[in-house]
């Protein structure tokens, strides 16, 4: 499966592979607040010019892969609406790409949302590609004040019944969010049928946020740079996350 790989503009080089790259997909499974989320289809849209999607051809394999995942989720039992974290192993893994394409093969099905959410506050991509501005903030600054509006966070973008939640601003004084009761009430709202949420994690080599998150999606899929990480790099990072809730390893490919 070769879903094309992020070029350096789209990921602000911190979490894409180079231009032209592509991507195979390997699935294999091992042993609050109620919140409104509508189709929003004549929501208005975004207002920039969204990038780094897959060509139509490139499609395929995402769609291939929403269908493993889907399949996995049966088994689960959690197929009506399940969230998946997708971690790249290192910086320029095209993680941020994986999660946007993947969480917009959600979105071709008849009745079904997808909800994509930028956890990467270091290195905050998804609101740039997909054309969203943050006048309203995002998670961050929902988690920093989490008895405010979070249903205004959750934007409309160019690509029909996909949504964004972006990263927002950076706070004043660093605190683990990502654990914190806010994060898991906001995560259980948006838990909703024909529902899907993706969050986009920063790299696993960086910091402990990612294995943090894991805790609150159903799976998890490792995206990694073609020829970027050793074999024994790529295991120990499977090894962080519960095997029951590891779906797989996405391989970037550079392509000729």
């Amino acid at each position: 499966m070769k879903p094309a790989g992020e070029s350096a503009d789209g990921d602000r080089g911190a979490d894409a592979s180079a231009d032209g790259a592509a991507s195979k997909a390997l699935v294999t499974r091992r042993q609050g607040p109620i919140i409104t989320v509508e189709s929003k289809r004549n929501a208005q849209p975004a207002v920039r010019t969204p990038t780094g999607f897959a060509s139509p051809k490139q499609l395929g394999a995402f769609r291939e892969l929403r269908t493993q995942l889907m399949t996995a989720a049966a088994g689960a039992g959690v197929a009506a609406s399940f969230t998946t974290l997708v971690v790249p192993l290192s910086a320029g893994a095209g993680g941020s790409f994986v999660a946007r394409n993947l969480a917009a093969a959600f979105t071709l099905e008849e009745r079904r949302l997808a909800i994509l959410i930028d956890c990467n506050l270091a290195h905050p991509t998804q609101h740039t590609a997909l054309g969203v501005e943050m006048d309203d903030g995002g998670l961050y600054d929902y988690l920093e004040r989490p008895h405010g509006d979070m249903q205004r966070l959750i934007q409309p973008t160019c690509i029909p019944a996909l949504h964004l939640i972006p990263a927002g601003h950076p706070p004043a004084i660093p605190r683990e969010y990502l654990s914190s009761s806010a994060m898991r009430s906001a995560m259980t709202a948006l838990r909703q049928p024909d529902c899907y949420v993706f969050l986009d994690a920063p790299p696993a080599k960086t910091a402990p946020d990612a294995r943090i998150l894991s805790e609150l999606a159903d799976f998890v899929l490792l995206v990694v740079g073609y020829g970027q990480d050793t074999t024994d790099s790529i295991a120990k990072a499977a090894e962080m996350f519960p095997p029951t809730k590891f779906a797989g390893v996405v391989f970037n490919e550079p392509t000729a």
